[in-house]
């Protein structure tokens, strides 16, 4: 399955072939493809509506980065909600809780069905220049508790949250959009550290996971975890029981 991007704020004979022609499974938004709230609205609709039109295919994945703080596609008049670390600071489940269920509503109510959050990656690299306030915490614990309350909230609110960065973008120093990069962890470090918010997530019935384009040479020397088979199959699929949807992080 293919999720792309597109262009534009309505719908154009691109985008239409990328439906109908290409059968994509989903599309990714941007600002690009934003002015307000009743504009997206109807965008989503005339894709949908588009879509249902092709015999035997499911609706579109509507998917969107919007984490809060500086990862926001969709800005003003939506809430412009605080990074996520605001969240571990405040260490309340329930204040996790609706903070997923508060994104989740306004994103569903201009018909996004899929966000690409949280971010289930322990900040335990103070150097890590992408993750940052992005992650909720430095504390294991912490970031799987507050992690599974934030997931709930958005299933409630009708949307599929993405669990990221597979298997911890967290002890990286380098951005993985620019260059690959590796994390030289011992794998009883990764399996204490790194796996515990994904192992609970899992258990508690996240359907999606987003991995990450960096090297874990404890698991494997070559491939990033994005393209690795003792990662994806070993790790995620035998060893944390994952049985749901697998899907990269930005390939371009």
């Amino acid at each position: 399955m293919i999720v792309s991007g597109f262009e534009g704020t309505s719908l154009n004979s691109r985008t239409e072939e990328l439906i109908v022609k290409q059968g994509i499974g989903g599309l990714i938004l941007f600002e690009r493809n934003y002015k307000n709230p009743d504009q997206l609205r109807q965008l989503i609709e005339d894709l949908q509506s588009l879509t249902a039109q092709i015999p035997e295919v499911p609706p579109l994945f509507i998917s969107v980065d919007q984490e809060g703080g500086r990862v926001a596609r969709l800005g003003s008049p939506l809430t412009r909600f605080p990074p996520m670390s605001c969240l571990g600071q405040a260490d309340s489940n329930d204040l996790a809780y609706r903070f997923g269920l508060g994104m989740g509503k306004e994103l569903r109510a201009v018909g996004v069905n899929m966000d690409y959050a949280p971010v289930l990656d322990v900040h335990s690299n103070p150097a890590n220049p992408i993750i940052g306030h992005r992650a909720l915490d430095s504390d294991t614990e912490k970031v799987a508790r507050l992690g599974t309350e934030l997931i709930r909230g958005f299933y409630d609110a009708g949307v599929i949250p993405v669990g990221k960065h597979f298997p911890g973008h967290g002890d990286t120093s380098q951005d993985s959009h620019l260059t690959l990069p590796r994390v030289e962890r011992a794998r009883n470090s990764l399996e204490e550290i790194e796996l515990p918010p994904f192992a609970r997530a899992i258990k508690q019935g996240l359907e999606v996971l987003m991995t990450a384009h960096v090297i874990y040479p404890a698991w494997d020397e070559k491939q990033p975890a994005t393209f690795s088979p003792t990662i994806l199959i070993d790790v995620l699929r035998k060893s944390l029981g994952f049985e749901g949807l697998v899907m990269s992080d930005d390939l371009e």
